[in-house]
């Protein structure tokens, strides 16, 4: 397996017509706006025995590093350095190309992007910091990286989703189309409700499309309806409206002296996911309620 080149930015060309030079690899620093947290290692082991085989086929684009004279900061190649580091080499072939840090971010986006290398959660904080740090919109966001803007949009927005959420993205235990999907829900106890169905249900992304336009819309209007699929009708449940759960509030307050709050949703008889809230009044209080859960002893 070749060294495959990783310079897939728009600004490669120009990259390329400057001089190639060795420099040390002590003198070499990673990207600091290097938006990828891990490389896998089976992929970066391909790359190393490529090069050990094969060398560096194409150089790697640094710039000065503007708080050391002596230091160069990566640009675009960081998999290539690691792999040299591994291979315990003195030098990596580089070219010295001038650039701020606007230019930086871009650069170690956009060559992330084409590998593919970042993860949904990854990119979508990368296209966030790019923003936020360089004042801009989603749109000067999208042309700067080649990128959709709508895409960057439901990319940042999935930053807003509970933690569980990301993690599941993160490790692509769903698709970006499940968060996106998961989104149109306005508040995160209801977007874990939704959620805790994907995962226990394995549902598709068309079909939680189904499910949280059945939520929006119970008399079965929007998606489900023009799909041409009969979407299932959903009823919120709490103590409030509905006996049983109130039943349950109330021989929970009498265990644990706690109004809890219990929220379900339910489709025709069937009691489908829900929460239990119990709020808790600092540790002293916690280890009471875990003690009377668990039952005295």
């Amino acid at each position: 397996m070749k060294d495959k080149p990783d310079d897939l930015s728009p600004h490669s060309e120009k990259f390329d017509k400057k001089e190639v030079r060795e420099i040390p690899l002590d003198c070499i620093i990673p990207n600091r706006y290097q938006p990828r947290k891990t490389i896998e290692k089976e992929s970066l082991q391909e790359l190393i025995d490529s090069i050990s085989t094969h060398g560096v086929l194409q150089p790697i684009v640094v710039r000065r590093d503007p708080k050391s004279s002596d230091k160069y900061e990566i640009m675009m190649g960081e998999r290539r350095f690691r792999s040299c580091e591994a291979l315990k080499k003195d030098t990596v072939p580089a070219i010295v190309t001038e650039a701020d840090d606007q230019r930086m971010m871009e650069c170690a986006l956009v060559e992330n992007t084409h590998r593919k290398d970042l993860n949904p959660i990854e990119r979508a904080e990368a296209y966030k910091l790019l923003a936020d740090t360089f004042n801009l919109t989603q749109e000067e966001v999208a042309k700067r990286v080649g990128a959709d803007r709508t895409m960057v949009s439901h990319f940042i927005r999935m930053l807003g989703l509970p933690p569980e959420i990301q993690d599941d993205v993160r490790n692509q235990k769903i698709t970006v189309g499940h968060a996106i999907a998961i989104l149109a829900i306005p508040d995160s106890d209801r977007r874990l409700m939704i959620w805790r169905r994907v995962r226990t249900e394995d549902l598709s992304v068309r079909n939680t499309r189904i499910v949280v336009d059945s939520y929006l819309h119970p008399r079965g209007a929007g998606l489900g309806k023009s799909s041409g699929i009969s979407a299932p009708q959903y009823k919120e449940l709490h103590a409030g409206n509905d006996p049983v759960l109130r039943e349950c509030a109330a021989d929970l307050y009498k265990k644990l002296g706690i109004q809890a709050n219990i929220r379900f949703l339910k489709i025709g008889d069937k009691l489908i996911s829900g929460t239990i809230t119990i709020p808790v009044q600092g540790e002293d209080d916690l280890k009471r309620i875990v003690k009377k859960i668990g039952g005295d002893k």
